[in-house]
């Protein structure tokens, strides 16, 4: 598979990563012979960078993937995971905050961007996933979106502690790449002038039907070196399962207009006989600060479909009157 520099590192990354959610029961039950079924399929069709995180399962998922990536070179692959959740054991018997995740690892999660925070977050998840170091470290989830009027508060902490504790891992050579990893980029863009990161993983923000990155942080990205790694590509699923009532948009059920735009862009798609899946995914390319694109399917037929979309041949007529649409 295709691979692309990740910034100013020596990191190759595939075109395509894998993201490991789903290993940590997102959404529905699976068996950790499914996850390395998974993990398998995916490999074999050229794809070596892997991402995780401790809030996946509440560290299941991290477990999962390390046990399904071990019969393999670990200089052969790319891993990523995220710091800013630790886990405490859940002592209470049975109980389970509601959430995505479930049937999850039993334990609680509390937000810590501090020094100590980051660093005791990083040695678990090597632990987890059973590797001594960690290809890109990324924040997770700093930001309003996440934290609410605690944002500024939780900003600080992690510029002054968080950073800190990961900039050293990068210099010791535990961490080869740093960055955050979050659902908006108003914070990327906040956080740039007091760091020196790598990458940025970045969640539905620039896709077939959300362009809110493209208002110049991109193209700063691309001038400070810094790579996109972008995720959710189909904007929690509208983009796959298309423009219906009970689809979701955003991790919420879509709207009338967010429906409305789909079918706009399905059209468009049906004109050019253009598959919206391979759209979707090749749609964030267009763009020199993307270095990669995440795809999380579990289910064999919808990741065959995702692979499927990577090479698909798509005219430039389609992207033309794409950007007519999307800049009504």
């Amino acid at each position: 598979m295709e691979t692309k520099k990740l910034g100013k590192t020596n990191l190759d990354l595939t075109k395509i990563g894998f993201g490991a959610s789903g290993f940590g029961n997102l959404y529905r039950e699976i068996s950790t012979r499914q996850s390395c079924a998974a993990l398998d399929q995916i490999w074999d069709v050229g794809c070596r960078y892997f991402d995780v995180a401790p809030h996946y399962g509440a560290g299941l998922a991290e477990r999962r993937l390390g046990l399904s990536l071990h019969k393999y070179n670990r200089d052969d692959y790319i891993l990523s995971t995220k710091v800013g959740r630790i886990l405490h054991p859940r002592h209470e018997q049975g109980v389970q905050m509601p959430n995505d995740f479930p049937n999850e690892a039993p334990f609680n999660r509390h937000y810590d961007y501090s020094y100590s925070g980051v660093m005791r977050s990083f040695e678990d998840s090597c632990q987890r996933l059973g590797t001594n170091r960690i290809d890109i470290l990324l924040m997770h989830d700093i930001g309003s979106y996440t934290h609410g009027d605690q944002h500024n508060k939780q900003f600080k902490i992690a510029m002054d502690g968080g950073y800190k504790a990961m900039d050293e891992l990068r210099s010791q050579g535990l961490v080869t790449a740093i960055g955050i990893g979050c659902n908006e980029h108003d914070v990327l863009k906040e956080a740039m002038p007091h760091t020196d990161f790598d990458c940025f993983m970045l969640a539905g923000r620039y896709t077939l039907l959300n362009q809110t990155a493209d208002d110049g942080f991109l193209d700063e990205c691309a001038k400070k070196n810094i790579s996109i790694i972008l995720a959710g590509v189909f904007n929690s699923g509208i983009l796959a399962s298309g423009p219906k009532v009970g689809s979701y948009y955003d991790y919420a059920p879509a709207s009338d207009e967010i429906i409305a735009k789909v079918q706009r862009i399905y059209q468009v798609c049906e004109k050019h006989n253009v598959d919206p899946i391979a759209a979707a995914i090749q749609f964030p390319f267009r763009h020199k600060a993307i270095t990669s694109v995440m795809l999380n399917a579990m289910k064999e037929h919808h990741l065959e479909s995702n692979l499927k979309g990577i090479t698909a041949t798509i005219p430039q007529e389609f992207w033309n009157e794409i950007d007519t649409l999307t800049h009504l």
